[in-house]
């Protein structure tokens, strides 16, 4: 049955009284407009009805069953993620355990945004976007490395379908994908808000003087963005920099403790693609993640090849065979492998997940080899915490291909700019691996860095393997990650991904070139920008989340006073006893 509800007026003063229907199902309502909001399915307007729904669930003087907040989260965050399952039937205990932590953060914001309405009287359009930017900051950025899958922002991921979703993007690069979700709810409360006035007139008047001025502001602002750095629409000219870069995709599935044949197999499906691309003359060709078998040995210790047995040629032998595919398809090319790094034991060396960059010798000029080393792993994916104190045959041991972090960014040289004349540049790119698309700050920590040392990347390379997921919402899901990195560093970006989506995305967030699902095949295009043009930082490259650092500590804040609240009612009703 419907429930009467006492609404709010701008000012956050009660203002009227209206039937509203039991708050269980608008909390239902709302994360089903969620899920269907988000890729796959990805009805991106459905995102406005969520913070309208949650609203009117906030207004409610009468307090919210907690439990029905928390089990409407976990429901959600199962049908979203459910992919976690896939790779091995242990992962369906990792899913359960992350649904149940992700869950807590649904509540947090109710109660930070209950406490901000009813007992500060902070309007909802100021409240929700506060709190839901404060929530998703702890939630995507700072708590256990973050987990930035299914943000309501990446419901308007594919921003080449849609002028509206285009401009509403470009709010990352002011303040990162956050802002996209709190300028989200800042619709919906302000429409909300809108409609609690009482009477009709008033609604028209409040609309007229609320609602439209604050769209219209976003909207220029959002525009403005857009057309300040010349990069939405950067005419044709001869003086542009042009490279063609390839970014293969494959379709093999993966599975945990794959065998040697599986794993040849795999390789030579790209080998055969990159074959057939190499007769295009590209300027760039990116495998993905782990695709190559052939590891590289890294002697950074005591220990030499002769520990291993091995003379120093044959312990250079992967490097001969690296240089030898180069040179006969006369293409720089981005192996994804694993580097074995011996330092001190030579029966234990610490395993990296490493993208290599190998170039073929032309005239004069010099081969090259460029490594970077993944620096953000993957919790039971690429390392299992505390395993020091778990014995060597533990069965997520076994399962998992435990990997050390790299260390440093490093910028890959994959083109000139000028090529020919006295001022030629020498065009770099930074690297991230598989999941680390999904961490903004550490994106912008590696550009920023890349930068200070006086070698500014002017392109972003991403390179997955995602064949664990069996083609589910999670290549969407991830897809959704390059667009947001691509367009808070205002950068070219290119993913190569197997069992995903390959793809080359322009710095306005708009998906230039990509693969169909489930394909194997090479995505060609090419990326362009101004000979003369100096890349200027965006602000969330120069300030990053700063501001959503302290919209969390308020967050935390409100759900403290929350609690105490909470425990002087307890205490209250304990000494009335």
């Amino acid at each position: 049955m419907n429930t009467p509800i006492t609404t709010h007026s701008p000012s956050g003063e009660p203002s009227a009284t209206v039937l509203s229907p039991p708050p269980a199902a608008l909390l239902f309502l709302g994360a089903l407009c969620y899920y269907v909001a988000l890729p796959p399915l990805n009805i991106a307007a459905l995102a406005l009805a969520v913070p309208i729904c949650w609203g009117i669930v906030i207004h409610r003087q009468e307090p919210i069953k907690w439990y029905w907040v928390y089990l409407t989260a976990f429901l959600f965050w199962l049908a979203s993620i459910w992919w976690i399952a896939c790779p091995h039937p242990l992962t369906s205990f990792g899913l359960l355990a992350l649904a149940t932590y992700l869950s807590f953060y649904w509540v947090l914001f109710f109660i930070a945004t209950r406490i901000a309405i009813h007992r500060f009287r902070i309007p909802l359009l100021v409240a929700m976007p506060v709190c839901w930017i404060g929530t998703e900051y702890l939630r995507c950025d700072l708590v256990l490395g973050g987990f930035s899958f299914c943000s309501l922002e990446h419901a308007f991921y594919r921003a080449d379908s849609s002028e509206w979703a285009l401009i509403l993007i470009q709010f990352a690069s002011i303040g990162g994908s956050l802002l996209v979700g709190g300028v989200t709810m800042f619709f919906g409360a302000t429409f909300l808000t809108c409609l609690s006035v009482p009477g009709w007139w008033r609604k028209i008047v409040s609309t007229i003087f609320i609602f439209l001025p604050s769209m219209y502001l976003l909207l220029l602002i959002g525009l403005y963005v857009m057309f300040s750095d010349g990069s939405y629409d950067m005419p044709d000219s001869s003086g542009n920099v042009t490279l063609h870069i390839v970014a293969l995709q494959g379709d093999r599935q993966v599975r945990l403790n794959s065998t040697p044949d599986e794993n040849a197999a795999t390789f030579r499906q790209y080998i055969d693609m990159a074959r057939q691309a190499a007769s295009e003359k590209p300027d760039l060709m990116v495998f993905p993640e782990t695709v190559c078998p052939i590891p590289v040995l890294a002697f950074e210790g005591s220990v030499t090849p002769a520990d291993l047995d091995l003379t120093d040629e044959q312990a250079a032998e992967w490097e001969q065979w690296f240089r030898q595919f180069v040179h006969d398809i006369d293409t720089p090319v981005i192996f994804g492998v694993s580097t074995l790094v011996f330092k001190d034991n030579p029966k234990k060396p610490s395993r990296l997940n490493s993208a290599l960059l190998v170039q073929p010798q032309r005239g004069e000029e010099t081969e090259q080899l460029c490594r970077y080393d993944k620096m953000h792993l993957v919790m039971f994916g690429e390392y299992v915490p505390f395993a020091e104190y778990l014995p060597d045959d533990f069965i997520l041991r076994t399962l998992c291909p435990e990997a050390a972090p790299g260390e440093k960014p490093v910028a890959f040289p994959i083109g000139c700019a000028g090529q020919g004349s006295e001022d030629h540049k020498t065009v770099l790119a930074s690297v991230n691996i598989c999941f680390e698309s999904s961490i903004a700050p550490l994106v912008r920590r590696n550009v920023v860095a890349l930068r200070n040392q006086g070698h500014e990347p002017r392109v972003l390379i991403n390179i997955s393997n995602v064949g664990w997921f069996w083609f589910s919402q999670q290549i969407e899901q991830h897809l959704a990650t390059h667009v947001f990195r691509a367009v808070e560093n205002r950068m070219w970006y290119v993913t190569a991904t197997n069992g995903g989506f390959s793809a080359i995305i322009s710095p306005m967030g708009v998906i230039e070139h990509i693969g169909k699902r489930g394909a194997a095949e090479p995505v060609a295009g090419k990326i362009e920008w101004r000979t003369n043009e100096e890349h200027v930082l965006t602000f969330y490259q120069k300030y990053g989340n700063r501001y959503a650092m302290v919209f969390g500590l308020i967050t935390l804040g409100l759900a403290a006073c929350a609690l105490r609240r909470k425990s002087n009612e307890s205490a209250h009703v304990s000494k009335g006893k």
